[in-house]
């Protein structure tokens, strides 16, 4: 029998959730599981990992091309399909790395300057 003042509480359970992980890992593992155990012992793991992210990620995108702008001393990188789409997404990221610091942004505008485009 319990004592009026025991509380019964339930057991604290411990919760196991499963490790989240990114396509290019995924991927990446896929890669280099598959490499010879040579090649693995000479070859340094993160930077083949850097070089396979760099592939993936262009790989991943082929139909877009990546614009960089400038605007005063901030420098923004957008992926869009051509520079007017880009331009206006580098627009919408201008304004919101501006409210993210509590600033409003130019009433006038941004004055984005091209400075490069790479890509397919």
């Amino acid at each position: 029998m319990y004592h009026s003042n025991y509380r019964m509480e339930a057991p604290q359970m411990l919760v196991r959730l499963p490790k989240i992980t990114s396509d290019f890992e995924t991927a990446f593992n896929a890669w280099w599981a598959a490499q010879t155990d040579d090649f693995r012992s000479t070859h340094d793991e993160l930077e083949h990992r850097r070089g396979f992210k760099a592939g993936f990620t262009a790989g991943r995108k082929k139909t877009s091309r990546r614009y960089t702008f400038m605007t005063g001393k901030m420098k923004i990188t957008i992926w869009a399909a051509d520079v007017g789409s880009a331009r206006a997404l580098a627009v919408k990221e201008a304004d919101r790395r501006f409210r993210e610091y509590g600033l409003n942004p130019p009433k006038a505008g941004w004055s984005l300057r091209l400075l490069g485009n790479r890509g397919s």
